[in-house]
């Protein structure tokens, strides 16, 4: 699976996965969500700001998990370093859940 930031024009690849357990207590973890548009509703972005690489999102009654900064893979290695990374939290307000690989989507994009 896939989203598909429709201002940006970026994929990012989404994982299944169970929910997440958002305890307050469990190891000093601090949870909160953004709220962003998926497939024209409102879904809730779940991510743990002290420990956490991942956002956790609802669809379907399915729970799926999305990396949240990942490169935008026109940039070389080099700029991945240098902090040239596209960051979910902020950007990406507009998204599409599809199905389809990440590796055959980003060969079309260029």
């Amino acid at each position: 699976m896939m989203l598909y930031d429709v201002n940006n024009k970026l994929y990012y690849k989404v994982m299944n996965t169970t929910r997440p357990k958002m305890s307050l207590t469990h190891q000093g973890r601090t949870w909160g969500y953004v709220p962003k548009r998926l497939n024209g509703k409102m879904a809730k972005f779940w991510l743990d700001y002290t420990w956490g690489r991942y956002m956790y999102f609802q669809f379907d009654d399915k729970w799926y998990r999305v990396q949240y900064l990942q490169s935008n893979y026109r940039k070389a290695n080099r700029d991945v370093f240098n902090g040239v990374l596209i960051n979910l939290i902020v950007d990406g307000q507009d998204l599409k859940l599809v199905r389809g690989n990440i590796e055959k989507a980003r060969k079309l994009a260029l």
